[in-house]
Protein backbone atom coordinates (compact mmCIF):
# COMPACT_ATOMS: atom_id res chain seq x y z
CA UNK A 1 0.00 0.00 0.00
CA UNK A 2 1.45 3.35 -1.09
CA UNK A 3 1.02 6.56 0.84
CA UNK A 4 0.50 9.75 -1.12
CA UNK A 5 2.37 12.75 0.22
CA UNK A 6 0.14 15.84 0.39
CA UNK A 7 0.65 19.48 1.35
CA UNK A 8 -0.75 19.97 4.86
CA UNK A 9 -1.85 23.51 3.96
CA UNK A 10 -3.63 23.14 0.62
CA UNK A 11 -3.92 19.38 0.14
CA UNK A 12 -1.97 19.20 -3.11
CA UNK A 13 -0.89 15.61 -3.79
CA UNK A 14 2.71 15.00 -4.81
CA UNK A 15 3.81 12.28 -7.23
CA UNK A 16 4.19 8.81 -5.73
CA UNK A 17 7.63 8.27 -4.26
CA UNK A 18 8.22 11.92 -3.35
CA UNK A 19 10.29 12.00 -0.15
CA UNK A 20 8.65 13.74 2.83
CA UNK A 21 11.34 16.43 3.02
CA UNK A 22 14.21 17.95 1.09
CA UNK A 23 12.86 17.37 -2.43
CA UNK A 24 12.92 20.23 -4.95
CA UNK A 25 9.27 19.61 -5.79
CA UNK A 26 8.36 20.37 -2.15
CA UNK A 27 10.38 23.59 -1.95
CA UNK A 28 8.99 24.70 -5.32
CA UNK A 29 5.45 24.15 -4.05
CA UNK A 30 6.09 26.05 -0.81
CA UNK A 31 7.02 29.11 -2.89
CA UNK A 32 3.61 29.12 -4.60
CA UNK A 33 1.24 27.51 -2.08
CA UNK A 34 -1.35 30.20 -1.30
CA UNK A 35 -2.22 28.64 2.06
CA UNK A 36 1.37 28.20 3.32
CA UNK A 37 2.18 30.36 6.39
CA UNK A 38 5.03 31.97 4.44
CA UNK A 39 2.45 33.94 2.43
CA UNK A 40 1.35 35.69 5.64
CA UNK A 41 4.98 36.35 6.59
CA UNK A 42 5.69 37.76 3.12
CA UNK A 43 2.62 39.99 3.35
CA UNK A 44 3.76 41.33 6.73
CA UNK A 45 7.27 41.97 5.41
CA UNK A 46 5.83 44.01 2.52
CA UNK A 47 3.69 46.05 4.92
CA UNK A 48 6.64 46.68 7.24
CA UNK A 49 8.87 47.60 4.30
CA UNK A 50 6.30 50.07 3.05
CA UNK A 51 5.88 51.58 6.50
CA UNK A 52 9.63 51.93 6.98
CA UNK A 53 10.07 53.54 3.58
CA UNK A 54 7.39 56.04 4.61
CA UNK A 55 9.05 56.73 7.96
CA UNK A 56 12.49 57.37 6.55
CA UNK A 57 11.14 59.24 3.53
CA UNK A 58 12.80 57.08 0.88
CA UNK A 59 11.28 55.91 -2.37
CA UNK A 60 14.14 53.81 -3.73
CA UNK A 61 17.20 51.86 -2.68
CA UNK A 62 19.48 54.62 -3.97
CA UNK A 63 17.65 57.01 -1.63
CA UNK A 64 18.59 54.68 1.22
CA UNK A 65 22.28 54.93 0.32
CA UNK A 66 22.13 58.71 0.34
CA UNK A 67 20.14 58.81 3.56
CA UNK A 68 22.59 56.56 5.38
CA UNK A 69 25.45 58.92 4.51
CA UNK A 70 23.43 61.86 5.79
CA UNK A 71 22.35 60.09 9.01
CA UNK A 72 25.93 59.10 9.79
CA UNK A 73 27.13 62.71 9.48
CA UNK A 74 24.27 64.45 11.33
CA UNK A 75 24.97 66.09 14.67
CA UNK A 76 22.24 64.03 16.35
CA UNK A 77 22.09 61.72 19.34
CA UNK A 78 23.85 58.44 18.60
CA UNK A 79 20.70 56.46 19.49
CA UNK A 80 18.71 58.33 16.83
CA UNK A 81 21.40 57.68 14.23
CA UNK A 82 21.48 53.99 15.12
CA UNK A 83 17.68 53.71 14.88
CA UNK A 84 17.63 55.35 11.44
CA UNK A 85 20.54 53.27 10.13
CA UNK A 86 18.92 50.09 11.47
CA UNK A 87 15.73 50.96 9.57
CA UNK A 88 17.74 51.48 6.41
CA UNK A 89 19.51 48.14 6.93
CA UNK A 90 16.19 46.32 7.39
CA UNK A 91 14.84 47.88 4.21
CA UNK A 92 17.88 46.71 2.27
CA UNK A 93 17.60 43.21 3.76
CA UNK A 94 13.92 42.82 2.81
CA UNK A 95 14.30 43.91 -0.79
Amino acid sequence: MSKTLTCVYCGMAYPEGTPPHGAKILTDHIRVCEKHPMRLAEEKILKLRSALFGLVGAVSDSDLDSMEIVFRSLPAPESDKIAAINAITVLRDTA
